[in-house]
């Protein structure tokens, strides 16, 4: 399961192996945000989609480094750890995966 959960939903196991997830994928669909949250605003307009993996995993992710209308599904993008936000005043920084045009 991504993300990663202490109890499966389904068997209520609590036993799982871990998987490295590749470091690209395919947009399944995506959407562009015009109007976003306070934290995100200067951003926008900005493309979110689900991105799948090899795997089989589903993330949903920011598309970054292209511009938003050309993100269609069947794009194949690599997976970036970048910054996400910088949260509170104390600008704690939090990070995870954007997606970028495959090069």
């Amino acid at each position: 399961m991504f993300p990663a959960r202490r109890v499966c939903p389904h068997c209520r196991g609590q036993s799982f192996e871990h998987l490295a997830l590749a470091t690209h994928g395919v947009v399944i669909t995506s959407t562009v945000i015009h109007i976003a949250a306070d934290e995100f605003a200067a951003q926008a307009p900005f493309a979110m989609a689900i991105i799948e993996t090899p795997e089989g995993a589903r993330l949903t992710t920011q598309v970054v480094d292209c511009d938003p209308a050309d993100v269609r599904p069947g794009m194949q993008v690599d997976l970036e750890f970048r910054r996400i936000r910088r949260e509170g005043h104390s600008g704690i920084l939090c990070y995870g995966h954007k997606a970028v045009p495959a090069t």
